[in-house]
């Protein structure tokens, strides 16, 4: 069993025994966070219960109300030190097993979120928590894939220019496609996601990355972007 294959099981049970309006995949890098009214779940997914998907679950007590792991049922009993630690943090443990989600036993209700809530909102007059970091493409997307394969800001954010180019390489006779950085920025103004934009994404375009769609040349400081086509 793969670890994205835990999301679906995760997500009808989150839905259907544990109350929760919504779920969405890989927000802020957790597997799996459910919505039940103002309480915030979050479940880790991994194939074996290691010591890095413990760590992984005590880091997410900054954003769950509620955090679980969940992985595949065991053969063998947890050893003791991993629930005493476990049950320390007050994380809670689900098996998966042919579709079927269990409690192994329960997580107990975590404080920090709200303090730290109360925390950010007195030192920055705003609130913080996980939600403002939902995205549309959260609703759909499959927790506990690789970095790679999971849609993040970045992601979107350079499937937007390479469209932009594209266009401008397919459709611009006078200067092949050869495009600033001002014009990436006015037209795909809402995807870029950096606070000094100009300087971040000309060194972001000319990473090595990028090298295979994006080529970049210079005329006297000035550098120039296109879009790499195959057979040219």
């Amino acid at each position: 069993m793969k670890e994205h294959e835990l999301f679906n099981p995760v997500k009808s049970f989150l839905i259907e025994n544990m109350g929760c309006e919504e779920v969405f995949g890989e927000v802020l890098d957790c597997d799996v966070l459910g919505l039940n009214g103002s309480v915030n779940i979050i479940v880790e997914l991994k194939t074996n219960l290691t010591f890095k998907l413990i760590d992984q679950a005590i880091e997410r007590l900054k954003h769950g109300h509620y955090v679980y792991i969940a992985v595949p049922k065991r053969k063998t009993h947890i050893p003791r030190i991993v629930k005493k630690i476990l049950e320390q943090h007050k994380i809670g443990l689900l098996y998966v097993n042919n579709g079927i989600v269990e409690i192994s036993w329960k997580a107990k209700f975590n404080r920090l979120p709200i303090e730290i809530e109360m925390r950010y909102k007195k030192e920055w007059s705003k609130p913080y928590n996980i939600r403002q970091y939902i995205e549309p493409y959260h609703r759909e997307q499959i927790g506990g894939k690789k970095s790679g394969e999971v849609t993040t800001e970045y992601s979107l954010m350079i499937d937007e220019i390479k469209r932009f180019l594209k266009m401008k390489r397919m459709y611009t006779t006078n200067n092949d496609g050869w495009v600033t950085i001002d014009d990436i920025l006015t037209h795909c103004d809402e995807r870029i996601m950096y606070s000094n934009p100009k300087p971040a994404l000309s060194a972001t375009l000319r990473k090595e990355w990028n090298h295979s769609w994006c080529e970049v040349k210079k005329i006297g400081r000035t550098p120039y972007f296109r879009y790499k086509e195959r057979d040219v």
